[in-house]
């Protein structure tokens, strides 16, 4: 049986020490080399079977809590995208001082809100690689939040009435934050729908969860994209219920083609939804948080990823290249 070597590994951003899990193949490296950006909420070293998949392919890979999630210290609700990013690129230095690592072979890979993530922090850092987005956005946070109230509420079985009633409270949100007012006094005064059945589905739900929605509703991706030079690999699923995939890929591609990007690919798998997992049992699937059950990967997903970075990543470290 196949047994990837796993460590703990830390570094430190911005005064937090960030903790995770390095996990390499077994057999002497160095070797290419994935970080991994987590997306929204809490959480971050669990990628469930993906860093063994890597391993097996002959990639080393970092997954680490967000800040205040497990053993990290800090608090993820304070950051912005801006601070994300930084963070993502004091993870890839850290990761590239290793010796059991290709220097010049680091590539991202960013799910959902991660996604986003990925494009700044490749866009302000040219050691990155490659980036590979799963699920990530092409619009703008605002964008993509209402468009995930509406179809995942609507997927849920909520009413046309509840929907419009969840876009009030998060359009009242962001406004009343970004206009000053305090997030706990917002949180406080939409306490009549605290316990509405559909509340947990919004962005912000606490005064932390509320300020952090508020502090990045308005970021776009736009600017981040035009400036990004790596190779960049756009995975969607066509029944996501929580980004708009066609709004996404129209963005992506047509900003990246603009600016005269070399090596952008996006693919959509069919039947797909945001995990891209396919439903796998008989009669309607069931709907939580935007996924189906039961499901499983989309075949061909773990095949694109490695086989796209394989044919991206350099082979060889400059350290140990003959002269």
């Amino acid at each position: 049986m196949f047994e990837p070597l796993t460590v703990e590994f830390s570094f430190e951003d911005d005064g937090n020490k960030l903790v995770g899990d390095f996990v390499r193949p077994p057999w002497p490296g160095p070797y290419p080399a994935v970080v991994f950006v987590e997306g929204s909420g809490p959480g971050g070293r669990d990628q469930g079977s993906w860093q063994t998949r890597l391993a097996a392919a002959g990639f080393a890979s970092l997954a680490y809590d967000k800040p205040g999630s497990g053993a990290s210290t800090g608090d993820w609700t304070r950051q912005t995208m801006a601070d994300r990013a930084a963070e993502t690129m004091a993870a890839v230095r850290a990761v590239r001082s290793r010796e059991d690592v290709l220097s010049g072979a680091v590539a991202l890979i960013g799910g959902s809100q991660g996604g986003w993530v990925a494009h700044l922090a490749a866009s302000a850092d040219d050691t990155i690689a490659a980036v590979v987005t799963v699920s990530g956005p092409g619009v703008s946070v605002r964008v993509q939040e209402e468009y995930r109230l509406r179809h995942q509420l609507a997927a849920e079985g909520f009413s046309g009435a509840d929907i419009r009633q969840a876009l009030v409270l998060l359009r009242d949100q962001i406004q009343r934050v970004q206009s000053g007012d305090d997030s706990a006094r917002v949180h406080a005064e939409q306490a009549h729908w605290h316990h509405a059945p559909w509340y947990p589905a919004l962005a912000g739900t606490t005064p932390e969860s509320i300020a952090f929605i508020a502090g990045i509703a308005d970021y776009d991706p736009a600017t981040a994209l035009a400036a990004l030079h790596c190779p960049l690999l756009a995975i969607f699923g066509a029944d996501d219920l929580l980004v708009p995939v066609e709004a996404s890929v129209r963005a992506i591609s047509s900003t990246l083609d603009e600016v005269g990007h070399a090596d952008h690919t996006t693919v959509v798998f069919p039947g797909a939804d945001h995990s891209i997992r396919v439903y796998t049992g008989e009669g309607p699937p069931q709907v939580r948080e935007g996924r189906y059950t039961p499901a499983e990967r989309a075949p061909g997903f773990d095949e694109l990823i490695v086989t796209w970075l394989r044919r991206r990543l350099p082979a060889t470290d400059p350290r140990y290249a003959s002269p």
